[in-house]
């Protein structure tokens, strides 16, 4: 029974350090995208904050395998995204 417990346990941990590692990969992704979008400039960034939406409901359209909830939680991550994006451009745009 105590050695049930302790591979429960190790388990458990396992999970936990790679739900971290992923938590960070996603949020170095973010950061990344939004500094991409900063760079790619003003216009830039609209145009491609409408290609990704584009993509993604065109994506998901053309197929019966995506779930509409997936999609919206995609979407969801996206705009996110987006909306780090404008906020770190608006507060530098204040600051100068």
């Amino acid at each position: 029974m105590k050695q049930l417990v302790i591979d429960i346990l190790l388990k458990m941990a396992k999970m936990d350090v790679d739900a971290k590692e992923l938590t960070a990969q996603v949020e170095a992704q973010s950061l990344l995208i939004a500094a991409l979008m900063l760079t790619a400039g003003k216009q830039g960034s609209n145009s491609i904050s409408e290609n990704v939406q584009s993509a993604i409901m065109a994506a998901s359209t053309s197929s019966t395998e995506f779930l509409q909830t997936d999609v919206d939680l995609l979407l969801t991550h996206v705009n996110r995204l987006l909306a780090v994006t404008r906020y770190v451009d608006e507060k530098s745009e204040i600051e100068e």
